[in-house]
């Protein structure tokens, strides 16, 4: 089975590679963290008061490993979608849907294991540098000075964890997907739709009405302000993740609706190019749950733990703030832009035919350009209307517990991160989006005829 499986790896390994960003960086973070975390505890410079500063270094793989299985869960969709064809004629051939998920678990292991060796190799020399920038942000008092070396127990570490998460994440999520594939094989049909999404919508609605519900009934008269300042920090955590979590659901119904929005001005100003942007759009709205939602999720975390960390009581000095932020922050947004240029390169082959397609039918470059930022601007103003509406949720319990500990609400740590992040979004989709055009060759209209004289 492993031979087969890395024979398949070898015949199919662009696309393969193409994950490879994810895993680097995840292997990146990790390898960082326990390079800090075994060299800082085997250190004779370390005392007991500072023993308690190895938590900062497993900070960023708690918050890292939120990410991970979104992100890894579009990954292996977006390959086994890569390699449909060639899953579609095994299942016919007969092989069961079991035995190829695991061939697949298999084979994304192998690409997790180059990805982690490489990610381990870069995370050698930065481990100094993040260590440095702790020493520099909280002082030596906290973190002495001492030389970071290679760990081989962190390497070993990082190593097995990547290639145990990515095969058991391959094989059940592959797995799914392959008796979708039997089943619509056998039956004749195509039919791909969760029967308990909307559930999950109204599940996850309904967790954050009651953290929301919870947070306001709390009365720091009964419970002393410092038993309210710590479970009202709790509960706003709970709220960014459980908030992050609504928008991963919901973000297709969200999408849908502002394309029908922006459907009715292109049929009312009768702007074709909008109105083929919108149909794309409803064609194909998992390129926004791919790629958008993760920065979208990253513009929360932002907006929430700049003013969890900053605007709150005990924030610390401007270092703690600044170093707390990096450690909280770093993980989930290097994991958000390694998958955004991971789906961007899984899907380049698919979009390259689309766009052929369409010159075909009679658009000209400048069009299909045209097009295409219609579509990310509908994808990049859906982004920042979604932040900007949770970050409004988050303000709400902001207000209420900086006035209760005489603080100013700095408003400008919920609403720059998203409007930030959109405009990046924006600003580098329709790069890649214009260099696609350009790099696209158009004389594929032209036919070569030979004749024999």
């Amino acid at each position: 089975m492993i031979s087969l499986a890395w024979l398949q790896f070898k015949y199919s390994w662009k696309i393969w590679l193409f994950s490879l960003p994810v895993f680097m960086t995840c292997a990146f973070v990790i390898n960082i963290c326990l390079t800090n975390f075994f060299n800082f505890s085997n250190s004779s410079l370390v005392n007991d008061d500072m023993s308690s500063n190895t938590q900062l270094f497993f900070i960023p793989i708690v918050f890292g490993g939120i990410m991970v299985p979104i992100v890894l869960k579009n990954t292996v969709k977006e390959i086994l979608n890569g390699l449909r064809q060639q899953n579609n004629v095994q299942i016919i051939l007969g092989m069961t849907p079991e035995y190829l998920a695991i061939l697949s678990g298999i084979e994304l292991s192998i690409a997790s294991i180059l990805g982690a060796i490489g990610g381990s190799i870069i995370a050698t020399p930065f481990a100094q540098t993040f260590y440095n920038f702790l020493v520099s942000a909280q002082g030596t008092q906290q973190f002495p000075l001492m030389t970071i070396g290679f760990s081989f127990q962190s390497f070993l570490i990082t190593l097995l964890l990547i290639t145990i998460v990515t095969l058991y994440s391959g094989y059940t999520r592959s797995r799914r997907t392959f008796y979708k594939i039997q089943k619509n094989i056998e039956n004749i049909t195509i039919k791909n739709r969760d029967k308990f999404y909307y559930l999950k919508v109204i599940f996850m609605l309904l967790l954050n009405i009651s953290i929301m519900t919870y947070f306001l009934s709390l009365l720091p008269e009964r419970m002393g302000i410092s038993s309210f300042g710590a479970i009202s920090v709790l509960l706003i955590f709970l709220e960014i993740i459980a908030i992050s979590l609504l928008i991963n659901v919901s973000g297709k119904i969200i999408l849908l609706c502002f394309s029908r929005i922006f459907n009715m001005i292109a049929n009312r100003f009768r702007l074709s190019l909008l109105n083929l942007a919108t149909y794309s759009i409803n064609e194909h709205f998992d390129t926004f749950k791919k790629v958008y939602i993760p920065i979208t999720i990253i513009s929360i975390f932002v907006s929430g733990f700049s003013s969890l960390l900053i605007d709150l009581p005990d924030g610390g000095d401007a270092g703690t703030r600044t170093s707390n932020m990096v450690v909280f922050l770093s993980a989930p947004i290097l994991i958000a832009l390694a998958n955004t240029i991971c789906m961007m390169m899984l899907l380049q082959e698919k979009e390259t035919f689309e766009i052929k397609q369409l010159f075909i039918l009679g658009l000209r470059p400048l069009d299909i350009f045209l097009k295409k930022e219609f579509e990310i601007l509908i994808y990049s103003f859906t982004t920042l209307i979604i932040s900007l509406t949770c970050n409004f949720v988050l303000s709400l319990m902001f207000v209420r517990i900086t006035q209760l500990f005489d603080k100013t609400m700095v408003w400008i740590n919920i609403w720059l991160p998203s409007l930030l992040l959109s405009l990046a979004i924006f600003v580098l989709m329709s790069i890649v989006a214009m260099i696609k055009v350009i790099n696209t060759k158009w004389d594929i209209l032209e036919f070569n005829i030979d004749t024999d004289s």
